[in-house]
C-alpha cells in the first residue's frame, strides 16, 4: 500500500518506529540474554584468540631469534602463560578461601568481641544518650536491636546452603575441566596457525567491518584499555600497602581485608578511607591508639600515593566526568548489585571508545535526518511550527 499523501506517510513512519521502539524495550533483557548465551557458549574459544593475540609476539620472537619451529615456540609460550598465570591465581585463590574460611569460623568469636565492644562505646556516650529526647532514645534503641537481631540471624544460618553451593561447584567441576583443556587446545592452534586464522578471518569478515573493529580496537585501547589499567596499577599498590600495613599492625585476615579495602579504594565516591576512617575512630575509642594511628598513616600514605602516582598513570582525557560515572555506577547496581557498580563505569567507557571511533556516525546521521523529516511533515500536518 502506498501512501502518496504526505501526513499519512508521516503517521505510518511514526507509528512504525514507535512499535520499534516498543519492542525494543519489551525484548531488551531477552536480546542481552541471547548475546550473554551466545558469548559464554563460544567462551573458551572467544578467551583463545583474545589471548593468542597477546602472546603471538613472543612467540615470533621465539621462532625467529632461537630458529624454533612454529609448535614447540607456541608450546613453551603457551606453558609459560599458563604455567604463571594459573600459579598465581592458583595461589591467590587459595589463601583468599583459607582466610574467608577461617573468618567464618571465627564468626561468633568474632560476634562476641562486637558486642563487647558496642557495649563499651554505649557507656563512654551514655551521658549523651540521657540527654537526648526519648524519640530519638528510642530510634537508636531500635536500630541498635536490629542490628543485634540480623546479626544474631547470621550465626544462626545453616550449613546446608553452603553445602549446596559446594556441591553445585563440585558438579560444575568437569564442566570447567573441559572449557579449560578446550581454551587451551585453541589458544595452541590459533598460536600455531596464526597467519591462517587471520587470513580466515579477514577473508570472512567484510572489509568496512574489518576496518571499523580497527577502529575500534585502537579507541578501546586509547580509552577503556588505559582507564582500566590505571585503575588496576593503583588498586595493586594500594592493595600492597594496605597488606603490608595491616601486617604490620598484626590484623587478622590482613590479605582479605587488604583486598576488599583495594577493591573499595577503586570505587569512584568512595575510597579507602570509608573503611579505614571509621575504623580508626573506633580504634581509639576502644583504648587501641596503636592500631588507630597505624590506621591513619596507612590511610595518608594512600593518599599521598594516589597524588603523586595518579596524575601520571591516569590521563585527563581518560577518565568520565563525575556525574556520568555516578550514572553509570547507579545504573550497573539496579541491574547487577554490587558488581555492577564497577562494570557500570567500565561499560560506559567502552560505549565512549565506540562513539569515537566513528561507528554510531551512521546512525546519528539518520537520527538526525529522520527527526528533520518528521519536523517538517508536522509543519505540514498542524502548520505550527511555520516560521515567518
Amino acid at each position: 500500500m502506498k501512501f502518496k499523501s504526505g501526513p499519512l506517510k508521516a503517521a505510518a513512519v511514526v507509528l512504525v518506529v514507535l512499535l520499534v521502539a516498543v519492542g525494543v524495550f519489551f525484548s531488551f533483557r531477552k536480546v542481552v540474554s541471547a548475546i550473554w548465551y551466545v558469548v559464554m557458549l563460544f567462551f573458551p574459544f572467544i578467551l583463545g584468540y583474545l589471548f593468542s593475540q597477546l602472546i603471538n609476539p613472543l612467540a615470533n620472537w621465539l621462532q625467529k631469534r632461537l630458529k624454533l619451529p612454529r609448535q614447540v615456540s607456541a608450546i613453551l609460550v603457551i606453558v609459560l602463560t599458563v604455567g604463571i598465570m594459573g600459579g598465581i591465581l592458583t595461589a591467590v585463590i587459595w589463601k583468599i578461601v583459607s582466610e574467608i574460611r577461617a573468618l567464618y569460623d571465627q564468626f561468633p568469636v568474632i560476634y562476641e568481641s562486637a558486642q563487647t565492644a558496642w557495649a563499651q562505646i554505649s557507656s563512654k556516650f551514655a551521658n549523651i544518650y540521657a540527654m537526648m529526647p526519648e524519640s530519638v532514645q528510642a530510634t537508636l534503641d531500635r536500630i541498635g536491636t536490629d542490628i543485634s537481631d540480623s546479626l544474631s540471624n547470621g550465626l544462626n544460618i545453616q550449613y546446608s546452603p553452603m553445602m549446596r553451593r559446594a556441591g553445585d561447584f563440585a558438579k560444575s567441576l568437569p564442566n570447567i575441566f573441559i572449557a579449560i583443556v578446550v581454551f587451551i587446545l585453541s589458544l595452541y592452534f590459533m598460536v600455531t596457525d596464526a597467519k591462517r586464522v587471520s587470513a580466515v578471518v579477514h577473508r570472512i569478515v567484510p572489509r568496512r567491518v574489518m576496518e571499523g573493529c580497527e577502529r575500534i580496537k585502537e579507541e578501546i585501547k586509547k580509552y577503556l584499555g588505559g582507564y582500566v589499567r590505571a585503575q588496576l596499577t593503583i588498586m595493586g599498590i594500594a592493595f600492597v600497602v594496605l597488606w603490608i600495613g595491616l601486617s604490620i599492625l598484626h590484623v587478622e585476615y590482613a590479605l582479605l581485608i587488604a583486598l576488599g579495602i583495594a577493591v573499595l579504594d577503586a570505587l569512584p565516591f568512595f575510597g579507602s578511607g570509608a573503611a579505614l576512617w571509621p575504623w580508626a575512630a573506633v580504634s581509639f575509642i576502644m583504648n587501641d591508639p596503636r592500631r588507630g594511628v597505624g590506621l591513619l598513616i596507612i590511610y595518608l600514605t594512600l593518599a599521598l600515593l594516589r597524588q603523586f602516582i595518579e596524575p601520571k598513570i591516569v590521563s585527563t582525557n581518560i577518565g568520565l566526568h563525575p556525574i556520568c560515572t555516578l550514572m553509570a555506577m547507579y545504573v550497573g547496581f539496579k541491574l547487577f548489585s554490587i558488581g555492577g557498580m564497577i562494570l557500570g563505569p567500565l561499560v560506559l567507557m567502552l560505549f565512549v571508545s565506540i562513539y569515537h571511533a566513528g561507528i554510531f556516525d551512521g546512525l546519528i546521521r539518520f537520527l538526525k535526518a529522520f527527526y528533520k523529516w518528521i519536523k517538517a511533515e508536522l509543519k505540514n500536518i498542524f502548520g505550527i511550527f511555520q516560521t515567518k
